[in-house]
């Protein structure tokens, strides 16, 4: 049985709303780091995790994060089966795409 929509799960973070998760769902495949048999729950933390720096760090750019959001990537990742070499190209993706109100 699975939750009801809208049920916390006791002692877990809630998931933030992705805004983007709808055009990323639609593009991944076709982005240049995509490689046949992935899914889009290997990307989607990368996606989000991409998106959700670009709203915290506006002022900085990405290099001067990039050993952040590896560490953050690694303990956050969830059921994705990226490495960070992979999942940095989508993360950047996301990070790009949220210049200054999305492409």
């Amino acid at each position: 049985m699975s939750p009801q929509p809208g049920y916390q799960i006791p002692g877990r973070a809630p998931v933030e709303p992705f805004p983007d998760s709808g055009y990323w769902n639609q593009k991944f495949t076709s982005e240049p780091y995509f490689l046949e048999g992935d899914s889009y729950d290997d990307y989607d933390a990368a996606y989000r995790l991409g998106y959700g720096a670009r709203r915290r760090y506006a002022d900085r750019d990405f290099n001067s994060l990039e050993s952040d959001l590896q560490h953050e990537w690694e303990t956050s990742k969830g059921p994705s089966r990226l490495d960070w070499n992979r999942a940095r190209q989508a993360v950047l993706r996301a990070w790009e795409r949220g210049e200054p109100h999305g492409t």
